[in-house]
């Protein structure tokens, strides 16, 4: 995404939040990070969890209701055990 898409994108939204962009490895026009992640585009949603796994990966605007139950069970699934 261009800046200019970007900025066009973040005003649709209504995202006034802080947005990182990510740089691509020399040679390559996909970001680092989204490479390492396997994201697929804009919007995406990643959800790690306390032990560091990836829980959800998903590609398009999220319902906050879907987001927040997710949140919910992994909160409910408490810390992780340690040896």
């Amino acid at each position: 995404m261009t800046p200019v898409s970007l900025e066009a994108f973040l005003h649709e939204h209504r995202i006034t939040f802080p947005v990182g962009v990510d740089s691509a490895q020399p040679g390559s026009d996909t970001p680092i990070t989204m490479e390492r992640c396997g994201l697929r585009g804009t919007p995406s949603l990643l959800v790690i969890d306390r032990s560091g796994r990836l829980r959800a990966n998903v590609l398009s605007e999220t319902n906050e209701l879907t987001v927040g139950a997710l949140l919910a069970r992994l909160l409910d699934e408490g810390a992780p055990q340690t040896p």
